[in-house]
């Protein structure tokens, strides 16, 4: 072999071995792979118009929102009067440490990482702050005077691949505060996300928030949903044998069939706290809009990537669901007691997204709900024992069944009467056969 020949293949295994991670890091942003991207639809998991992070920086169909973190980055300076030169020096000193935040190799030069970096950063702080303080807004900033372009951007700036790190996101803020108490990133991020997300109410979670758990804004996301949940379900759990062992449960309409009842919770602390007390199933009420499987598939995604994740609550909770819907006729009975909000227009749609939702996912290694399916499952077997629903399901299950039972019980009925007129004919002629003798 040539010399040079060994120089080349000596600079490719160290180029390699410069991009490997260390065993210690541990990365929270992450692409996700086809094992769950080809459960779930194309534009689950991507970005409809803004590129944050490194994930989709470059992609030519969203180029157009360039123009915007220019430009809200030209209104901070200009509001603050100084250069940007304080913020990249800024974060060159935390390229190092927001790289081992990414899963995967970042394929970006220093200059344009940092870049990327300041650029996408201040556009989400600055996002964030005209949102709700409303002052700072230039007049008919075209963001603001569209709701689909809000929607589109709430979509996007969760989703797990496009992510900067929230220690990145916190020094920007608190480089460009300003002397407002609303003022706060975590307050503002809830402000912008509220009454969008999964039906729970943000304010009640804000002063329980341990902000040093955040990785990005898909992370605060994910605490909003399971911080309220994740203190009922260890209390409802501690001392319980059952956690390893359990069974799925039936749909909703074979538990209907023995009677077992489901009514909307209310007075929940969230969306994924089901109780089941007294044969009665309480589940608190969910919305669905055309967002709702991209917000649950990207924290899912968030759960299934951390391996430190022990508790996947929104895991838990989409299994759960998959359990109970297996047919539009479970969505349509789940609406009829208020527990789901349709707003996507057709049953059908709902159950093909809970079963989607319901593939390729691992739940917690003490799941969630175990307590629940124990208790249900004996109380579903107590009552299919029972002779009165056993005649319900073998002879009243579908509607043939009851027209083939009515049917038969009036050819019975028929039969009766017929022989009764025979032998009422019978006797009337011998009666009139003997007056006559």
């Amino acid at each position: 072999m040539s010399e040079e020949s060994t120089k080349e293949i000596t600079l490719e295994i160290n180029d390699v071995l410069g991009h490997l991670r260390s065993p210690e890091s541990k990365p929270s942003i992450f692409k996700v792979d086809d094992h769950l991207r080809t459960a779930g639809r194309d534009n689950d998991y991507d970005p409809e118009v803004l590129a944050i992070g490194p994930f989709h920086h470059g992609k030519s169909r969203l180029q157009s929102m360039n123009h915007y973190k220019f430009w809200y980055l030209k209104q901070l300076l200009s509001r603050r009067n100084e250069t940007v030169e304080r913020y990249v020096i800024a974060m060159a000193g935390m390229e190092e440490r927001a790289r081992r935040c990414y899963a995967e190799p970042v394929d970006l030069d220093g200059h344009n990482f940092i870049k990327m970096m300041v650029l996408d950063g201040c556009f989400l702080i600055e996002l964030l702050r005209y949102h709700s303080l409303k002052d700072l807004r230039v007049a008919n900033d075209p963001i603001f005077k569209n709701e689909r372009n809000l929607s589109q951007l709430r979509h996007d700036i969760m989703l797990l691949e496009n992510q900067l790190p929230f220690f990145v996101l916190n020094q920007l803020f608190n480089m460009t505060k300003i002397e407002d108490s609303r003022d706060d990133i975590i307050g503002l991020t809830l402000c912008f996300i509220d009454g969008m997300f999964l039906n729970t109410s943000v304010s009640k979670v804000y002063q329980k928030l341990p902000t040093q758990n955040i990785d990005h804004l898909c992370s605060l996301i994910h605490e909003i949903c399971c911080l309220p949940f994740a203190g009922t379900i260890l209390h409802k759990n501690v001392g319980s044998n059952a956690c390893q062992n359990w069974e799925s449960i039936h749909s909703i309409s074979r538990l209907q069939e023995v009677g077992i009842r489901s009514i909307k919770g209310e007075g929940t602390s969230g969306f994924m706290d089901i109780t089941f007390v007294n044969g009665v199933l309480r589940i608190p009420p969910l919305n669905i809009f055309d967002e709702t499987e991209s917000q649950f598939r990207n924290l899912i995604a968030y759960e299934q990537y951390m391996t430190d994740c022990e508790a996947r609550y929104v895991s838990d909770y989409t299994f759960f669901m998959n359990c109970l819907i297996n047919t539009p006729k479970d969505v349509r009975l789940l609406r009829n007691y208020g527990i789901i909000g349709n707003w996507l227009g057709d049953d059908k749609e709902i159950c093909e997204m809970f079963n989607r939702l319901g593939k390729n996912i691992l739940t917690s290694t003490k799941f969630s709900y175990s307590h629940i399916f124990n208790a249900v499952n004996w109380e579903f077997q107590r009552r299919s024992n029972s002779w009165v629903i056993k005649l319900r399901r073998n002879y009243f299950g579908s509607p043939w069944s009851i027209i083939s039972l009515l049917a038969a019980v009036a050819l019975l009925i028929l039969t009766l009467l017929q022989t009764l007129y025979t032998i009422l004919s019978y006797y009337n002629h011998m009666g009139k056969a003997q007056q006559f003798s």
